[in-house]
């Protein structure tokens, strides 16, 4: 576990999502009150929790835990937090809140979508008392000492996605908005997951985001980044890129999954960081085969 400040008033827990370093992290909001955003993975929480507590931070004090999103690596851990955090509430967008009350659809999905190889690192979900979950489409957080946090919705990953911006920072928690930084293991690309990625809708949010002008942005995977515009280029050239292999791939008749993955993120390393590329990899080119089928389907297509 490393624990490492992001500003003046964040500090970022490293809490080894899917088993490493570099991957995932749980950032901490300090005001008056103290937010959680981004939860990990059930397997994540003891390490968040041990972040916690060597940052000095009571259990009861924290009273707000927020999601970017349903994806398990973000919310999968929001149930064993809330459990051991007695005062927090827990924020999501209110169209999947249903899956952290009761998540055994949620985790089926998720197996499917990230495969047997990586299903392991993930942990089971905890369910969360409904009354504890509270809707984030319009959250606008004080936390008190001029740090305030607001919900700006981000679809296109998911369509239930949402990134939180810090007002006194300017900065934005961005979730997987716009995809993987993770730089520690080579790993720069954005994740289009199946069943709900929407290229369309994830293409217009990236452009939302550059006209924001964000001097920061806070990545899941993985911290902070000040270089906003190149990070958003780099996101945007990636998609076309992954577009045009899928779409050459259906012309061909052979949308071969795990070989387009290949090609797309080719990563030779058989360790754990190899699971968790060929996991998103995969789960990514199988998301763009996915939105482009349904969209060639489509009446207005």
């Amino acid at each position: 576990m490393e624990i490492f400040q992001v500003d003046e008033h964040i500090w970022a827990i490293d809490h080894e999502l899917l088993g490493l370093p570099g991957v995932g992290v749980t950032y901490v909001v300090r005001g008056e009150e103290i937010a959680l955003v981004e939860t990990g993975t059930a397997l994540t929480a003891p390490k968040t929790l041990a972040g916690l507590d060597a940052l000095g931070i009571p259990r009861e004090a924290v009273r707000h835990i927020l999601c970017t999103h349903i994806h398990m690596d973000h919310c999968g851990g929001s149930g064993h937090l809330a459990a051991a955090l007695p005062n927090a509430t827990v924020y999501i967008n209110s169209s999947v809140a249903e899956h952290l009350a009761n998540p055994t659809k949620l985790m089926a999905s998720v197996r499917r979508a990230v495969g047997e190889e990586a299903w392991p690192l993930h942990g089971e979900l905890l369910p969360i008392p409904a009354e504890r979950i509270h809707p984030a489409e319009t959250l606008r957080l004080d936390l008190g000492r001029d740090v305030v946090l607001e919900a700006i919705a981000t679809p296109g990953h998911s369509p239930d996605h949402l990134s939180y911006r810090d007002l006194k920072s300017g900065g934005l928690f961005i979730g997987d908005a716009a995809g993987l930084v993770m730089e520690r293991w080579g790993l720069v690309f954005p994740v289009t997951p199946v069943p709900a990625y929407n290229l369309e809708t994830h293409q217009a949010t990236i452009a939302k985001l550059r006209a924001l002008n964000l001097p920061r942005i806070y990545v899941t995977h993985y911290g902070p980044h000040d270089d906003v515009d190149h990070q958003l280029n780099y996101a945007a050239e990636r998609l076309a890129e992954l577009f045009d292999l899928v779409d050459r791939a259906l012309a061909d008749g052979d949308p071969d999954v795990d070989a387009l993955a290949a090609r797309w993120v080719p990563y030779p390393d058989d360790g754990p960081a190899g699971v968790v590329a060929r996991s998103w990899s995969r789960m990514s080119v199988a998301g763009m085969i996915r939105y482009e089928l349904k969209r060639r389907q489509s009446p207005t297509a």
